[in-house]
């Protein structure tokens, strides 16, 4: 709650309930209190403060019969006594209802720490929150000098909060946008503060906008579509404490399905990049294949370092060129290979090809849904839209239902946006081959026992970056009985190309089509 909304409420609470007696105050729940006020008229009213962190208020509730069972009462000593003003400190949100005998209730409205103190005579007698007395005093009242303290190398919303700290802050963010205050000069940025500040101090609106906020400021002022006008400011404080815990499971599942479409966003544009570049697999391609034909016209030669050969460049002529040898290989398999690496690349462009459109229309599809999540203002309007889109958040490999990393039988980790599953032992690497889908990426150390890897990959048909391959492999290779040695060959495949045998032990799989890699162990 802000310092004019007190303003304005406390004018609404002192019409209401000067001249009229509170006969209880209890509390049912923590960091709640009710008083029950009467009057002769029979107009009875139910004050209600909430000193909950992130949802304080103070508001005039429908009167009901209050509940005696279960519940503590608090400030006895004013029971039946009459209200004879309401009052609010003029620079800070101090709330103070006077009562008969020199008595005040005093609601300190700010803070984390949110509490109401019965006085007599200036001395606290009684508190809601903290048991020692003694060592709770009545808030004093700050002295402000508005619009006198600006300081530019500050972001705009503590420049103009440092010029008026009592201004409301729910809409600055919105407000500084509608007036473009970051490309304000100092003089600028006083007088925007100054016409803010007259305008909710003399022309409030009550409001809640169709993001679901709400205002004080007209919308002449802060130009947002409004989805409903309150009758008071008293309405206005009781629907938005009403409706915190439906704001917060809104905000806390739109926050948390956001979070999982901007890692699937980086995931497709890293994608994307890494595609640009296949025009170079093209040039390797004619690199490999320039290399296997020099190699082959060059078989019958006897390199004196078998980690390299120069031979005369056909395609250059009166150039030599040097080229790479395999030791382990002759002349003609060293050609073989390099035909083979010629035929790979030229595969993998092909295949970028192919996916650059189907990236393309994922990356579209994630930023409309994004788009679609940031506007929705209701809980059950976004859950019928969950349910409408649960098809594409599927293909997304985002579903509601999904395990927390904490839940899971393996070690959970990301390499480049890229979810990692690493089994714990022979029963974790079942559970994990069992629960992966068929397009996800699956590691081993090449004959030895180890830990199952795996790159969680959705219903998406491509394969990640070759450096989230190795460096997983490198995990792998780690979390193997090959742990010590310098280099490990490592298997790399879809899931759906392994199996689980009929009756094998805990960890066993078979496994149908392969590549390998050759990493150094690494610890994840």
């Amino acid at each position: 709650m802000n310092y004019y909304e007190l303003k304005y409420l406390k004018e609404f609470i002192k019409s209401k309930i000067v001249g009229k007696k509170i006969v209880l105050a209890n509390t049912r729940y923590k960091n709640l209190i009710e008083f029950f006020i009467e009057g002769e008229d029979e107009n009875h009213h139910k004050l209600v403060f909430s000193t909950s962190p992130g949802n304080m208020a103070l508001f005039l509730d429908y009167y009901s019969n209050p509940k005696k069972k279960n519940t503590i009462a608090f400030f006895e000593d004013i029971y039946d006594l009459k209200i004879e003003n309401v009052e609010l400190a003029e620079t800070d949100r101090i709330f103070t209802i006077c009562i008969q005998e020199n008595f005040e209730l005093i609601f300190k409205i700010f803070g984390n720490n949110g509490n109401v103190m019965l006085a007599k005579a200036g001395e606290v007698i009684e508190s809601f929150k903290g048991n020692d007395i003694e060592e709770i005093e009545a808030p004093d009242e700050k002295e402000i000098d508005l619009f006198e303290n600006v300081n530019m190398d500050k972001s705009p919303k503590l420049i103009l909060t440092s010029l008026n700290p009592l201004i409301p802050r729910g809409n600055l963010s919105e407000l500084i946008k509608e007036y473009n205050v970051d490309e304000m000069n100092s003089d600028e940025i006083i007088s925007i503060t100054r016409k803010l500040t007259f305008e909710v101090d003399t022309n409030p609106s009550w409001r809640l906008l169709e993001n679901g906020n709400t205002s004080i400021f007209s919308e002449e002022i802060l130009p947002l579509k409004t989805e409903r006008f309150f009758d008071s400011i008293n309405d206005l404080i009781a629907y938005r404490y009403k409706n915190y815990s439906h704001d917060q499971r809104l905000r806390q599942q739109k926050g948390e399905l956001l979070k999982k479409l901007k890692r699937q966003l980086k995931r497709t544009l890293s994608g994307l990049r890494n595609l640009d570049k296949a025009d170079k697999g093209l040039e390797r391609a004619d690199r490999y294949e320039k290399f296997g034909h020099l190699l082959m016209a060059n078989g019958h030669l006897k390199p004196e370092d078998d980690s390299k050969i120069i031979v005369n460049d056909l395609y250059d002529e009166g150039k030599q060129i040097e080229i790479p040898l395999d030791k382990k290989l002759s002349i003609i398999e060293n050609a073989e290979k390099y035909y083979s690496k010629s035929k790979n690349s030229i595969r993998s462009y092909e295949e970028a090809l192919e996916r650059i459109p189907i990236l393309e229309q994922r990356k579209e599809l994630i930023e409309d849904l994004k788009k679609e999540i940031e506007e929705f203002n209701s809980l059950r309007n976004f859950n019928d839209w969950k349910k409408d889109n649960i098809k594409a958040l599927k293909e997304l490999n985002i579903s509601e239902d999904e395990k927390q990393e904490s839940d899971l039988p393996f070690h959970t980790l990301e390499v480049s946006n890229y979810p990692v599953w690493i089994g714990k032992n022979a029963k974790s690497n079942d559970k994990l081959v069992q629960m992966a889908h068929k397009e996800d990426i699956w590691l081993h150390a090449r004959k030895v026992a180890g830990s199952h890897a795996l790159i969680r990959m959705g219903n998406d048909k491509g394969m990640p970056p070759k450096s989230v391959i190795l460096e997983v492999a490198s995990f792998a290779a780690y979390n193997s009985k090959a742990k010590g040695a310098e280099v490990v060959p490592v298997i790399v495949t879809k899931k759906k190309y392994v199996r689980k045998p009929k009756g094998a032990p805990a960890g066993a799989v078979l496994v149908d089509k392969e590549e390998v890699e050759f990493v150094s162990p690494k610890r994840p």
